[in-house]
């Protein structure tokens, strides 16, 4: 059998000449006086479908999610690679089987997944991108997501995530008032107040509890400050 890694990395080579890789979006968290790098996110599309690639960054730590979609938006596969140091780890799952395939590890484990989860890791905010994104403006309220965890060293997880539309605030950018829908979101680590803009591109994420560290959109720093 081939491994998944193998195929979907070359589906994505055969698609290559026909979308140009984007140029990152990066999100920055305050340390000191000043902002670090926290993560980088792209999200390239081709004929055969696309590929989010997700890297988080954390002093020596280094986390990237790969997510691969069909030409319907679905989720097919995932791996992840985490550096600490000089160690490195790795995981995948496989989605297009009945039931999936997760491997980390010489670990091999066989599991019914729900249809098209929200995959995610940590540290990662994958999960909080991907929720804004399928949240239903339309159909409004509370709403659920199945999400599927998985790590190089940990055993995956299936939580369900939750996701409601709590208001709007305005902030000004270079001059430009612009108005970010505010969220509530409900993650395995807790609960989370995010704010994003019309185009569905998260500009701040917010903890709670007294002592949150923000992690926002490049270019957003000033603008979102006083977003509490």
């Amino acid at each position: 059998m081939i491994p998944l890694t193998c195929v979907l990395l070359g589906c994505l080579v055969l698609g290559q000449g026909e979308a140009e890789k984007p140029k990152p979006v990066r999100y920055l968290k305050p340390e000191g006086n000043r902002f670090v790098l926290e993560s980088e996110v792209t999200d390239t599309t081709t004929s055969t479908g696309s590929t989010y690639v997700s890297r988080t960054v954390r002093g020596r730590e280094t986390l990237t999610l790969t997510v691969h979609r069909d030409k319907d938006g679905t989720v097919v596969g995932a791996e992840i690679v985490h550096r600490k140091g000089e160690v490195r780890k790795t995981a995948s799952v496989d989605l297009r089987t009945e039931p999936a395939k997760i491997k980390r590890g010489g670990v091999t484990d066989f599991v019914k997944v729900p249809a098209n989860p929200v995959v995610t890791t940590a540290p990662d905010w994958s999960d909080v991108f991907e929720l804004v994104r399928r949240y239903d403006a339309k159909k409004g309220g509370k709403q659920e997501f199945p999400g599927l965890w998985f790590h190089p060293s940990q055993p995956y997880l299936m939580p369900t995530f939750t996701i409601e539309r709590s208001g709007a605030d305005g902030v000004k950018v270079k001059d430009e008032t612009q108005e970010l829908t505010r969220y509530r979101i409900g993650l395995r680590s807790g609960g989370y107040r995010v704010w994003a803009r019309a185009d569905g591109r998260v500009c701040k994420i917010l903890p709670e509890g007294e002592r949150a560290v923000p992690v926002v959109l490049e270019g957003y720093e000033e603008a979102t400050r006083g977003l509490k």
